[in-house]
Formats: C-alpha cells, sequence, structure tokens
C-alpha cells in the first residue's frame, strides 16, 4: 500500500537555516517535542490529504498532526529523502517503510518550507550545478572513504554536487555526518535494490 501526502509550510515557518535537514532527521526518529520547536511560532501548515486539505497554526498543532499519523507504528525506517532550494523555499520529500497493526505501508511526503522572508522564486534550472559521480564501490570509513570524499568534495565547484555511491552500509549515517561537519548540504539519499546507496552532496563553501 503506498499513501501520498502533500504539506506545504507559509510564512516565515522555519526557526533555523538548516531546518530541512534537521527537520528530516527528528521525523525518522519520531522525536516530535523538537521536531515542533524547528518551527516558528507563527508557521502555518496545509496538509494535501486524500479526503481533502487541512490547515493548522503553529508548531506544535502542525506536528501534533504528524505525530497522529506516526506514534503508534511499530516499524517506521526512513528509505529515501531528497532536498532541493527553490529561492527562499526548500522542496523535501522522504519516504518512509512503515508498520502499523502488523501491515506493511509504504508512506511518500512532499513537503515545501519557506525560510525567513518570502522572495521570487528563481527560474527553473537557475540553481542547477555541476555533478560529479565517486564510485566508491565497498569503501568504508575504516578503508579511507572518509579522506577520499574529502578530497573529491574539495574539487567540486561552490554550487555543485558530488553523487557518492557505496555500499558500505555504515556509510549512510557516517558519511552524511561528516558533509555537515564539513559545512556542506547533504540533498538526497537514495537505496537501490541491490544494497548500494548514493548519497548526494552540494558544496556550500
Amino acid at each position: 500500500m503506498k499513501t501520498v501526502t502533500d504539506l506545504a509550510t507559509d510564512g516565515s515557518a522555519v526557526a533555523e537555516s538548516n531546518v530541512p535537514q534537521r527537520f528530516l532527521e527528528l521525523l525518522a526518529a519520531r522525536d516530535f517535542e523538537p521536531l515542533a520547536k524547528t518551527l516558528t511560532s507563527d508557521a502555518t501548515a496545509r496538509f494535501l490529504l486524500p479526503h481533502g486539505l487541512e490547515e493548522y497554526a503553529g508548531g506544535d498543532a502542525i506536528v501534533g498532526r504528524i505525530k497522529s499519523w506516526f506514534e503508534s507504528a511499530s516499524g517506521f525506517d526512513l528509505a529515501t529523502s531528497s532536498e532541493e532550494r527553490i529561492g527562499q523555499r526548500q522542496r523535501l520529500s522522504w519516504r518512509f517503510s512503515v508498520v502499523r497493526d502488523g501491515r506493511s505501508e509504504v508512506i511518500e511526503q512532499l513537503v515545501f518550507l519557506d525560510i525567513g522572508d518570502r522572495g521570487f522564486q528563481l527560474e527553473p534550472g537557475a540553481t542547477t550545478g555541476r555533478v560529479e559521480v565517486f564510485e566508491a564501490g565497498t569503501m568504508g570509513c575504516a578503508d579511507g572513504l572518509a579522506q577520499e570524499f574529502r578530497r573529491r568534495i574539495a574539487e567540486v565547484p561552490i554550487g555543485g554536487s558530488l553523487e557518492v555511491v557505496v555500499s558500505d552500509p555504515a556509510a549512510k549515517e557516517d558519511l552524511p555526518s561528516l558533509a555537515r561537519l564539513l559545512g556542506q548540504r547533504v540533498t538526497s539519499t537514495e537505496a537501490h535494490d541491490d544494497g548500494r546507496l548514493t548519497i548526494t552532496v552540494e558544496r556550500q563553501k
């Protein structure tokens, strides 16, 4: 079973500049109280659900609705996620594998987050940078993955992206953490059927 939900937040909805990543991390952990604090007190949200539109105001109310969907799940795993900046707005999507009442589901959601003051949206493709691919194979941190990633991302122009294709399962946690520590932006993590991961990192500085 697969359900799709669109969520949009309007106004000065975000409390911190890295909120898309933080929002997703807290959601994946189902850590709802700090999740609500990533939204400003005057945040508003419109949820486009199968039965129609729902609107909520304030971080607690918005996250309370999200909590009602996921808190009771006995299984809750993040399969894929992606992030894209469009002017002052962030486009964030994710896919969760959920088990509720003994039934497995795939939940896909798409979120648009407004950060700070509103402005004109950029033309499509205006922020697109160069994309480099790093085929890391079975390399892990013990085999020099971290050092090679540092070298590769340094060769990417600012605004460009590095796609790291790797089969080491630990890279799903280790590589995004390293990228953020270096001040770079993780825009997507995709799991493939053969066990490989593609982690896309945009160079910020």
